[in-house]
């Protein structure tokens, strides 16, 4: 059942639903992480950036998913001695899909990441679609999942980079070839949980979207999602490179949403549910930037990261997704209103407030549109900011609007009863408390472009400068920059 509490006794939320209930943390860190869109599209890429801000040694699994039914398409396990930075690339390959590159030297397993190799990604979980192509891995969305933190000391060891400065091997981790071992022949090979304790949090991300051609980058933080993991029924989570596990279901039922300056707490069924609930979303909000002078753009991210849960389980979807995954036509649509308004209030979707003779003309017709896939794109007025491809993209057309809508903001909604029931569709009922909408994470990204603009180089020391300048070069002056969405829930009893 629910139970609303103050914002005050946060901190006394352990006697509530225990230490380990779910939730999102708004500081940023966790442990779970999701980055809710990567990209190759159109020369675009990726940037992929990881923390570990305490002083633990982490076992870390990164899993990449491609966009239309959170497929995996690269799996991996890593370490993370204290206070790491991990880093890596997803980019286009010759072979039409995307890899995976870093020159981070954290020890992974397999080894070839910490390596420097690139690592392309795979459609082996997608071939009996319709769309079973390698562009599809061009498009998804990361998963982090802690596993556990490791206490061995020799392992610790192995893991920990060398903070020798001027040393041989500075920088580098003492001996990843050991946990290859460990996985291969070694204790973990026949116990995971060696020389592990629980998950502990603490880590944060976030991506970068970098536009080649344009010049722009796009960054945005990766959703944290705190007390995950439930250590009463599990040493840790850690599995080997290459599961399937663990995935998001795999943790606490118990969970803690913040609503409206309270705390609504809860079990339910099952970790799906719990993560489902912190993430559900009656609707999301954020602005769009259309302006002819500037050239600019809009594109919104809207992915539901717990979806397939809920749409791959057989003939019927379960709730609160009303749609089930169609191999045939490779989607599974869920439609959504979206309601949008200029800088001064206007709507086309509203009835004029001035006093009007009878008959009154009616209110525009409110634009129903669908979101068939995992990580989806909402383009404005085929701006395109994120080059999203058919299999992504959606287009929202404002341009047949008797009133110039060049700037605003827009309000999506996944309700399609405001007064949920247990009955009703779009419902999550997470152990009797019902959830109206779908579970939600993205961001907006805008671009402008502000034309073609001289920029003088002087060559200056001390503030004496040569002149004439020694060039007068012509650049694109290009911006780019992300908004998180900011929704609304709907809660009932």
């Amino acid at each position: 059942m629910k139970k609303l509490l103050p914002a005050a006794v946060c901190a006394a939320l352990a006697g509530v639903n225990g230490a380990q209930a779910v939730h999102v943390n708004s500081d940023g860190k966790g442990q779970v992480l999701l980055y809710p869109y990567y990209t190759v599209e159109n020369f675009q890429d990726t940037y992929i950036n990881l923390v570990n801000t305490t002083d633990e040694t982490k076992a870390v699994k990164i899993r990449i998913l491609e966009s239309m039914n959170s497929q995996e398409v690269l799996d991996f396990n890593l370490y993370m001695s204290p206070k790491d930075h991990w880093s890596a690339v997803i980019t286009r390959d010759d072979a039409g899909g995307a890899s995976l590159t870093s020159a981070d030297t954290s020890c992974t397993v397999p080894l070839a990441v910490s390596a420097g190799q690139t690592i392309p990604f795979r459609r082996f979980e997608f071939t009996q679609d319709s769309v079973n192509g390698i562009e599809r891995t061009r498009e998804g969305y990361v998963e982090v999942i802690e596993m556990g933190v490791v206490t061995d000391a020799s392992l610790q060891a192995a893991i920990e980079h060398n903070t020798s400065v001027g040393s041989p091997g500075f920088g580098v981790p003492a001996d990843c070839a050991e946990l290859d071992t460990q996985w291969s022949s070694g204790q973990w090979s026949q116990d995971a949980d060696f020389g592990m304790t629980a998950p502990s949090g603490g880590l944060y991300g976030y991506g970068v979207l970098i536009d080649v051609p344009r010049g722009t980058d796009a960054t945005y933080d990766a959703v944290a999602i705190d007390n995950w993991f439930d250590s009463l029924f599990a040493v840790s989570a850690h599995s080997e490179p290459g599961d399937l596990l663990p995935n998001l279901g795999e943790g606490s039922s118990d969970y803690n949403v913040f609503d409206q300056g309270g705390v609504v707490s809860g079990t339910a069924d099952n970790g799906w549910d719990a993560v489902s609930a912190v993430l559900m979303q009656g609707s999301i909000s954020n602005d769009y930037v259309l302006e002819p002078s500037l050239d600019a753009g809009t594109d919104w991210v809207v992915t539901f990261p717990t979806k397939r849960q809920y749409v791959n389980q057989g003939s019927d979807p379960l709730p609160p997704f009303t749609s089930v995954w169609n191999p045939e036509t490779s989607s599974a649509c869920e439609t959504f209103d979206i309601f949008y308004w200029d800088r001064e209030e206007y709507s086309p979707q509203t009835p004029p407030s001035e006093n009007d003779f009878s008959p009154l003309p009616p209110p525009g017709e409110i634009q129903t549109f669908s979101f068939c896939h995992e990580a989806n794109v909402l383009t404005f007025n085929n701006s395109n900011v994120l080059a999203a491809s058919d299999r992504t993209g959606v287009n929202l057309n404002l341009e047949s609007e008797p009133v110039a809508f060049n700037n605003g903001w827009a309000d999506v909604s996944f309700l399609i009863d405001a007064n949920p029931s247990a009955e009703g569709p779009r419902v999550l009922d997470a152990g009797g408390t019902l959830f109206g909408g779908l579970p939600a994470i993205g961001f907006a990204v805008q671009r402008y472009v502000n034309g073609d603009v001289l920029i003088d180089i002087d060559e200056c020391d001390d503030d004496v400068c040569i002149e004439p300048p020694i060039a007068t070069p012509t650049i694109r002056a290009n911006y780019a920059g992300s908004v998180t969405h900011k929704g609304e829930r709907l809660i009932a009893d």
